[in-house]
């Protein structure tokens, strides 16, 4: 799933939005419900994936049905952040 996704990134101030668009038929390979838990969970994989040490915060998640995607944005910080491990820091 990870290969499908389509991100964006703006840069701000401090960090970056980041938002990501995943085609609904892979996400709902692996996901029954569209929650901000999945969510969490697929921002996990994708940071881990590019060994990016960003910390995902704000997270919103929609499933946009019209465009058959979901899409995930958060803001990612990385502020005193020498390393994140996804796991404790994404829940």
């Amino acid at each position: 799933m990870i290969n499908s996704i389509i991100d964006r990134r703006i840069r701000k101030k401090e960090g970056y939005d980041l938002y990501l668009e995943i085609p609904e038929e892979e996400y709902f390979n692996l996901y029954k419900d569209v929650t901000e838990k999945e969510a969490y969970n697929i921002l996990d994989l994708y940071l881990e994936h590019y060994q990016d040490d960003g910390r995902a915060e704000n997270v919103k998640v929609n499933y946009d049905k019209g465009n058959h995607s979901i899409n995930i944005k958060a803001d990612l910080n990385y502020i005193g952040n020498d390393h994140t491990n996804h796991p404790d820091s994404l829940r």
